[in-house]
């Protein structure tokens, strides 16, 4: 019998290395081979640095080349609540993934009793009580055969989902890296925007001590003060609401990095260097390297998994049991070798009717499996596109920024003579009103301008999963 019980174990264990359900396969997305994006001279001229294309540092937020940046973005990776999370439900995958791989190994257990029990005459055959001593000790043990891979498919899905859980975690650092940078090139813009509308006060001002002194001398009317003091009034105002917009940035940087306190002395956005642009032909699979890309797959590969596990489950089960241990109805025989008891066995379960559950649970494991693959298609190509989108917006800035440096010439030197032809009484108050008022304006248009540009390459690197790899 015993000879029997060990052929079919080994039968059991020669099927163990099936596996059901389909094996998984990275889907065909069949991408565009280059980004959507215009070429620009300026931009492949920038691209290349002594005939080598610019690699680009994996902490891309270094290349702005401000130690304030650096120092927030190191904070947030340590500070951030968000990350902390995702570090917290990597353990989480972590724990589920170790518990499916426990299946894997037998379930051993030890079991321990100590029976006294008596009995009246009434039930006696002899008619006199009986007093009996019972103890017992042993090991018992179980085991799953996995002849149809139902544990191996779990344990593929559950490990799917840890390793998508450190993705999870990376792109929650580098959205992070990315909201950090973002915030921050934002308040350097409005420190800049400060300087400009400070500069555009202290203009205003001046002319309309101008104004003031021309009209005591009864060369212009009251007209050209008032129209002064609105103009001034103006700036004022909007530098009022510059400083107010200045201190909610900062308070949202405090909320990110969890300094609550954050204190940050002013810049200029003028000040930072603009990062390199990206290599020309810039190739569609560098988004693979993108965490939330990788996520979506490894979920993929966890859903296709549980494909596998569910049609397993449509299969008959074999378990093998046994127990090894001692029994005795007295004590000092307890650990002799009479009383030693065990025993081995073979199970099988093949469920025949379960009102369509087992079949329930495929089709939702499959249901599952399309869904996962909608989401890793719609993740990638968002990914394309927002690269796509990136890759323009660094372009096109780049190229506004040129424009907008010669308005800002142009409308200083026409400010500048506009001021002193009205001082010699060449010209009239409204000449240097609309004189100033194009200045301003320029100066501001370029100052956003820079900020967008830096931002587009703030987003250029996160749409890119942090950087791109040259080429030799």
């Amino acid at each position: 019998m015993s000879r029997r019980l060990l052929l079919v174990g080994a039968i059991s264990l020669s099927l163990s290395g099936c596996l059901l359900g389909p094996d998984y396969q990275r889907p065909d997305l069949a991408l565009p081979a280059r980004y959507n994006a215009p070429e620009s001279p300026d931009t492949k001229a920038a691209s290349v640095v002594g005939g080598v294309q610019a690699p680009v540092n994996a902490q891309w937020w270094t290349l702005f080349g401000d130690a304030t940046l650096n120092q927030l973005v190191q904070t947030a990776s340590q500070d951030n609540a968000d990350i902390q999370i995702a570090v917290a439900r990597i353990r989480l995958a972590q724990s589920l993934a170790e518990q499916a791989g426990a299946d894997l190994y037998p379930n051993l257990s030890m079991t321990a009793s100590g029976t006294r029990a008596t009995s009246g005459p009434s039930v006696s055959v002899t008619g006199v009580g009986v007093q009996a001593n019972t103890s017992q000790v042993g090991l018992v043990t179980s085991y799953e055969l996995d002849v149809w891979g139902r544990v191996r498919r779990n344990i593929e899905a559950t490990t799917a989902l840890a390793t998508g859980s450190q993705y999870e975690k990376d792109s929650v650092a580098l959205t992070v890296a990315g909201l950090v940078s973002n915030l921050y090139l934002r308040l350097r813009s409005l420190d800049a925007q400060t300087t400009v509308l400070k500069d555009s006060v202290r203009t205003r001002t001046e002319s309309v001590k101008v104004a003031e002194a021309k009209l005591q001398g009864g060369l212009v009317s009251p007209i050209d003060v008032n129209q002064g003091k609105a103009a001034l009034a103006a700036s004022q105002a909007n530098l009022s609401e510059v400083t107010r917009q200045r201190a909610i940035a900062q308070n949202q940087l405090g909320v990110l990095t969890g300094k609550l306190d954050l204190a940050i002395p002013a810049g200029d956005v003028r000040q930072l260097p603009a990062p390199p642009l990206p290599p020309e032909g810039l190739p569609s699979t560098i988004v693979e390297s993108r965490p939330d890309v990788n996520r979506a797959e490894q979920d993929l590969i966890a859903a296709n998994a549980r494909v596998g596990a569910a049609t397993a489950g449509l299969f008959p089960t074999f378990s093998l049991v046994g127990l090894f241990g001692a029994q005795s109805v007295s004590f000092s025989s307890f650990l002799s070798d009479q009383s030693s008891v065990w025993s081995a066995g073979i199970g099988l379960l093949q469920p025949i009717f379960s009102g369509g559950l087992l079949q329930g649970r495929l089709d939702y494991a499959k249901a599952q499996q399309q869904e996962a693959l909608g989401a890793y298609v719609k993740v990638v190509r968002n990914a394309f596109g927002e690269v796509s989108d990136a890759l323009i917006s660094v372009q096109q800035t780049l190229q506004t920024e040129q424009y907008l440096q010669q308005q800002v010439q142009a409308s200083n030197k026409a400010q500048e003579l506009a001021v002193l032809r009205y001082e010699a009484g060449y010209v009239d108050f409204l000449s240097v009103l609309e004189s100033q008022r194009v200045t301003n304006e320029a100066n501001l248009a370029f100052v956003v301008n820079r900020s967008a540009r830096l931002q587009a390459s703030v987003d250029l690197f996160k749409a890119l999963g942090g950087g791109w790899v040259s080429k030799p």
